[in-house]
């Protein structure tokens, strides 16, 4: 779930005028980029630096309450600051010119995005969700956006429409980009209040309903008019070149996970097995065998909920031929785990994979969005986990705890300010270290916030951190907008 967005100055302004939309400058690159494959770095604009979508879903647009927006933050390559500013960012809703759709109260729009080259001319795109839409007579139907990426940033859209939309509610309550099919392009998993996800095979364009092919694949979980959420990940597990597809939910109540694989013909029936199931999932290589694997963490720390650990937890389950293999957790508890695993913690309740260090290993950050800490309670932690030289994966040794009031860090800890409710390792500023970028989208009574931490060789919060706040990007603080409740970069 989460990701990222240069001539004249004078360019760049002529092209946000032309653009429309609700703020600010994006500077274009005077060439066109090739197509990138599914999974690609996210660079809206072109330039090759990093970006990143950020998500206010419960925004006021035009007095409209909980309409959402989104706000496309452009990198900078300049190695010495955290890569993105207010000033090089654009602020979108259903509100811009170019992108469908009207502002209603309540749509959530960006509650749920993901970032690919959808129609492959070179520019990352971003699937924008507002699971909360009326559709005609629907209420809560849902609508998918897909915003477009060009030398000046993301401008305009398409509507995604739901292909069954009187099946289920809520479409686009979970989404995830990949390559299931193998054909090198971007395909994209829709979730609903159905457990049959939607499936749209690339082939993406600009007019409406234009996409290669859509099927749905069934999982064993029980549907979401119960739950009313899956959470949707994309990675190549067995190494086979299709992308596979991992989907949480709950079966009896419980946690319950699925794995779905890919193949020439794209997410199949045959094949699914359960997994440890959990709040969120993420994928990449954690041991370094060129096949990617399976994090997922688990907050419900319920006495008697099988699997379940006190703070919360994350599993590991590494991939394999065969799909997902092996599987081994880790907690607060876990020695070398900075913190104390307490009630409620929520350990685990969101993650992010990268090389913070640049030693070639793949690091883990793990949010506690709701860890306190002395008086501030729900203040909210994240601990980055470093990747074992020897492909052993993740442990406490060295492990980096890192809160408002830890040095190099902005703001303070406060009650409910949930630091890591949203979590991204990227290489914003273009220096070979992935930054670790959080979103305190509880911060200032709800108006959210996004610091962007820079890294270096062994330090997480290095000099130059920078703090973007609603209004710093134009956006209204009416009611608590949640800015940096979602990543896509």
């Amino acid at each position: 779930m989460h990701h990222r967005l240069r001539t004249a100055l004078a360019t760049a302004t002529a092209a946000a005028a032309l653009s429309g939309g609700l703020g600010a400058v994006a500077v274009a690159d005077s060439g066109t980029p090739a197509a990138e494959p599914a999974g690609a770095m996210v660079d809206f604009n072109g330039d090759g630096d990093r970006d990143i979508a950020v998500s206010a879903p419960d925004a006021y647009v035009a007095g409209v309450r909980g309409a959402g927006q989104i706000v496309a933050h452009y990198g900078a390559e300049n190695g010495t600051a955290a890569g993105i500013t207010a000033r090089r960012a654009k602020r979108l809703s259903q509100h811009s010119a170019g992108v469908p759709g009207t502002a209603e109260e309540g749509d959530g729009w960006g509650g749920w995005t993901a970032a690919a080259d959808f129609d492959g001319d070179g520019y990352t795109d971003l699937a924008v969700a507002a699971p909360g839409e009326k559709v005609g007579g629907d209420v809560s139907g849902g609508t998918i956006q897909l915003l477009w990426g060009g030398p000046y940033g993301l401008a305009g859209g398409t509507t995604l429409p739901d292909p069954r939309p009187y099946e289920h509610d809520l479409f686009g309550r979970g989404l995830t980009a990949g390559d299931f099919d193998g054909d090198g392009t971007a395909d994209l998993a829709v979730a609903s209040t159905s457990a049959s996800m939607d499936v749209f095979t690339g082939g993406f364009g600009r007019t409406k309903g234009d996409y290669g092919a859509w099927d749905t694949v069934a999982v064993p979980l029980d549907n979401g008019k119960i739950w009313g959420r899956f959470d949707l990940a994309a990675g190549d597990v067995d190494g086979d070149g299709d992308d596979d597809l991992v989907v949480n939910g709950h079966v009896d109540w419980e946690h319950s996970g699925v794995y779905v694989p890919g193949s020439p013909d794209g997410l199949t029936d045959a094949g699914q097995r359960q997994l440890p199931g959990g709040d969120t999932t993420v994928i990449g290589d954690v041991n370094g065998d060129g096949r990617a694997d399976i994090v997922t963490g688990l907050t419900r720390d319920d006495e008697g909920t099988p699997g379940a650990a006190l703070g919360g937890k994350v599993s590991v389950t590494l991939g394999s031929a065969d799909g997902p293999a092996g599987t081994t957790d880790l907690s607060q508890a876990t020695p070398g785990v900075p913190g104390t695993p307490e009630k409620g913690d929520s350990f685990g309740g969101q993650l992010a994979l990268g090389d913070v260090d640049g030693d070639g290993h793949t690091d883990l950050a793990v949010a506690a969005a709701n860890e306190t800490l002395g008086a501030a309670e729900n203040t909210g932690t994240v601990t980055v986990l470093y990747g074992a030289a020897d492909g052993s994966g993740f442990g406490g040794a060295g492990a980096t705890l890192v809160h408002q009031n830890a040095p190099g860090v902005p703001g303070t800890n406060e009650t409910r300010d949930r630091f890591g409710i949203a979590v991204l390792l990227s290489d914003l500023n273009g220096d070979g270290y992935d930054d670790l970028t959080v979103g305190p989208a509880g911060k200032n009574a709800g108006n959210g916030a996004v610091y962007a931490l820079r890294s270096d060789a062994g330090t997480v919060a290095a000099d130059g951190a920078v703090a973007i706040y609603p209004s710093s990007v134009g956006m209204p603080t009416t009611g608590d907008p949640g800015y940096g409740s979602e990543f896509a970069g």
